[in-house]
């Protein structure tokens, strides 16, 4: 099964119609039923200090939210993108797809950065989703920026049926560069899964936008300063629980628990 990544960067700021202008610009630039990849946090914005999140700004999100929905369907694209959101009266750090028809699937961060707790409200589930492309329905997943510090939650994802996990960043740090395209290449080989990494664009990024195969090999990495798309061709043939079998359940064994457990194929 091949698949289309249109894999994009861009550098988003603290106004939601800007960001939702250059993420409608980057749309255009798509075919039919690509799968279109954008970083954490460009819908709302994104930064350490998280004062700006208000009433006023939630009323702006939700509204691009529908925005989005509209664009996905005339272009007959799968979006997926970071953004904080607001519901039921808590903020939280989210990664959302939204589907050619509309449907929506929101992954709440469940691993908050030191500088979001207590502003921001931590999810409680690690779960697949499908991503249908008009020839099968294919299970996915999100994780968000220092997740990738946890391999555990990326088995569990992996072990309960993601084929493709998308990574969505938001940092800025040349000295951790290396060790998080590192810990990337391994989340992808550990796993077998392709890996799909979305970050701001910056001259001081600090993790790259790449695809890498369930090899671990980086297919195609971005420029790292540079606004821009690129359509990369996957197929998932080299998907495989080849490593995930091995693991001794004697000894240790990741299980879906408690709220968890949305998703238990393996």
């Amino acid at each position: 099964m091949k698949l289309i990544i249109a894999l994009a960067q861009f550098k988003p700021t603290l106004n939601v119609l800007e960001n939702l202008y250059k993420m409608v610009k980057l749309i255009t630039q798509t075919k039919e039923n690509d799968i279109v990849v954008m970083p954490e946090g460009c819908l709302s914005g994104y930064s350490h200090n998280l004062g700006f999140l208000n009433e006023t700004f939630a009323l702006e999100i939700e509204q691009a939210l529908l925005n989005l929905q509209s664009y996905t369907k005339q272009h007959h694209v799968h979006l997926i993108f970071g953004s904080c959101i607001k519901e039921e009266g808590s903020w939280y750090n989210a990664g959302i797809y939204i589907s050619p028809n509309g449907v929506k699937h929101i992954y709440k961060k469940v691993n908050l950065a030191i500088h979001e707790r207590g502003i921001l409200k931590e999810g409680n589930d690690l779960s697949c989703f499908d991503l249908d492309n008009g020839e099968a329905n294919i299970k996915v997943a999100i994780q968000l920026c220092r997740e990738i510090r946890f391999p555990e939650q990326w088995k569990f994802l992996s072990l309960n049926g993601a084929n493709v996990i998308f990574y969505l960043t938001n940092i800025i740090d040349t000295e951790e560069l290396d060790i998080w395209n590192a810990h990337l290449i391994s989340r992808a080989a550990e796993n077998q899964r392709y890996v799909i990494s979305s970050n701001i664009a910056h001259v001081e990024q600090g993790c790259s936008s790449m695809v890498i195969s369930p090899k671990g090999k980086v297919i195609k990495m971005l420029e790292v300063d540079c606004e821009s798309l690129e359509r990369i061709q996957i197929g998932l043939s080299g998907n495989s629980n080849w490593y995930l079998s091995q693991s001794r359940k004697d000894l240790l064994d990741v299980t879906a628990v408690g709220p968890l457990s949305n998703s238990r194929q393996k």
